[in-house]
């Protein structure tokens, strides 16, 4: 009898409670849906067929609140198309075109917009994933807004366009692809490349700025937008959107390093070159320099490649020359492929730039000085094995201060204390354009809603972040010692862009020191290509 008792007592409850809540759920917070909805949410509505938008649908939401990223001022967007972004819902960035006609001119970057979509039509127009339906009436200005921008590469763009479609973009480091005629102007449908693939940038050809000579490297600013076909193309505002990057070429490029031979390292080191015009180093001497930057790494990094101590170690390249297209090698006194107890050599005829790394024990090696510290490095070479950041730095000068700029550089890892913004100079290792780094970003000033430049100017700052891991490979899982394990740095480089058209990329080269146990030992055909090597597809290619 008790447990009937309660058990009408926890129904008598629950009764009262769903009477109440029946007229006074859309009183408590959360118990009615926001009217606002984000273009993260509203852009997968689209699977292929027309959708009408509704409160149901757009899970209780009626509206879009947004910031525009549309122009129409020149001339060169879609026209009648409103293209708003937010990144109200993750912090995602996601954007959207809306079909208003004519009114949609009315509108310039940075608005703030809050437009009614119930009862529009989401659809695919001229290829753009569009909002259709819309009148002007249903659009009110907030004020202005925040303008944000997705910094982006070419290969990102085409893999996922959906994410990137009708949101303002920056393609950085991009130039023409192949490069415009004399005379030729920006105008039309011509194809850009940032090194990490092909893009294809509409200009309208009646715009003011269509006639304009193209810059040797440019940021490009724009919206990305679907075609018809499905491609996808990138179309500038007006010309404040394409920005002077200034120059990448190269003349010296690095195409591959052994950082860690097989055995003892002091004495076997080695990076592997290419020379993209013809340099004689007696006339434009050079140098290298390596940084270590293991946990009891000494000095502080206070003057960035120039620091010296544990830290950086520079050699100086004074004699001898680099010709266009061919392989160039700083190493040491071994000059084996593969460590001292190899059995392969390099050929006499190797264009081979010889110092000697000390090996003896308590010996350490200075280098060729004239850093703000003597370098006292060990005796295992300058390569770090595994660890913190190490990388390698070629300079156009034998004399490098901290603000020297690199001519190549490439970094493996990225631990240890190697960078401070807050520091005057700031801490940190100077990069250079290339196919991996870039020394200035473009933003979006907050008060003119226009593109700046802004520096970037070390390893790890904003952008500078790409690195190699220490190499491994299926039989050293593991960034071990002793592997023998040559880093080919495979990428193409176009002479007449000055530029890198493909980045380069890692690709790991075991090499054997003899000829047992069902290996070759390995020979120069291995890292170098038009030798009929097996790795003739992985070596930096030069183009014209």
């Amino acid at each position: 009898m008790k447990y009937i008792a309660n058990l009408f007592v926890i129904i008598s409850i629950a009764a009262a409670i769903n009477s109440c809540t029946k007229d006074t759920y859309k009183y408590y917070p959360g118990g009615v849906p926001y009217d606002v909805i984000s273009v993260l949410d509203v852009r997968p509505l689209y699977k292929g067929q027309d959708v009408t938008l509704t409160k149901e649908n757009l899970y209780g939401a009626t509206k879009l609140a947004a910031v525009v990223v549309s122009d129409h001022t020149e001339g060169n967007l879609p026209e009648g198309l409103l293209v708003v972004q937010d990144s109200r819902r993750l912090n995602t960035l996601r954007g959207i075109s809306v079909d208003l006609g004519a009114a949609a001119a009315k509108y310039h970057p940075g608005d703030s917009v809050m437009i009614d979509i119930a009862g529009s039509m989401l659809t695919r127009k001229n290829g753009i994933l569009t909002i259709t339906g819309v009148t002007e009436s249903k659009v009110s200005t907030m004020g202005k807004g925040i303008l944000s921008v997705n910094a982006i590469n070419v290969s990102e763009l085409l893999a996922n366009p959906d994410n990137y479609e009708s949101t303002l973009c920056i393609i950085n480091k991009s130039s023409f692809h192949p490069s415009l005629g004399p005379g030729e102007g920006i105008g039309g449908a011509k194809t850009i490349n940032d090194g990490f693939g092909d893009l294809t940038l509409y200009t309208d050809p009646g715009v003011s700025y269509a006639d304009n000579a193209p810059y040797a490297l440019a940021a490009y600013v724009g919206i990305p937008f679907t075609t018809t076909d499905g491609s996808v193309q990138l179309r500038t505002r007006d010309g404040d959107d394409i920005v002077d990057m200034g120059s990448s070429a190269q003349d010296l490029i690095i195409s591959g390093f052994m950082g860690d031979p097989k055995g003892g390292d002091g004495g076997n080191e080695y990076v592997q070159m290419i020379a993209t015009k013809d340099i004689d180093f007696a006339e434009t001497p050079y140098s290298i320099v390596f940084c270590n930057n293991a946990g009891a790494s000494t000095p502080e990094l206070d003057a960035g490649w120039a620091t010296g101590g544990m830290r950086t170690i520079k050699w100086n390249i004074t004699s001898g020359k680099a010709l266009k297209g061919e392989f160039f090698y700083f190493g040491f006194q071994n000059r084996k492929i593969n460590g001292n107890a190899g059995t392969v050599s390099f050929p006499a005829e190797t264009n081979w730039y010889q110092k000697t790394y000390n090996t003896k024990d308590g010996t350490t090696n200075p280098g060729d000085g004239g850093l703000v510290h003597a370098s006292v490095f060990g005796t295992s070479g300058p390569w770090a094995n595994s660890g913190n950041a190490c990388g390698v730095a070629l300079f156009k000068d034998t004399i490098v201060t901290e603000t020297s700029v690199p001519e190549d550089v490439l970094f493996v890892a990225a631990g240890g204390t190697i960078y401070d913004p807050g520091r005057t100079p700031v801490l940190g290792y100077r990069i250079c354009n290339n196919d991996w780094y870039s020394m200035y970003s473009v933003a979006i000033d907050p008060a003119t809603y226009k593109p700046v430049v802004v520096p970037y100017l070390y390893y790890r700052s904003t952008g500078n972040t790409t690195n190699m891991p220490y190499a491994v490979n299926e039989a050293h899982p593991t960034a071990s010692t002793d592997a023998g394990l040559f880093n080919m740095m495979g990428g193409v480089y176009n002479i007449t862009l000055g530029r890198w058209t493909t980045a380069r990329k890692q690709v790991v080269v075991e090499l054997f020191q003899k000829t047992e146990d069902g290996h070759t030992a390995a020979t120069i055909a291995d890292i170098e290509s038009g030798r009929g090597g097996p790795n003739d597809a992985s070596v930096t290619k030069i183009e014209e």
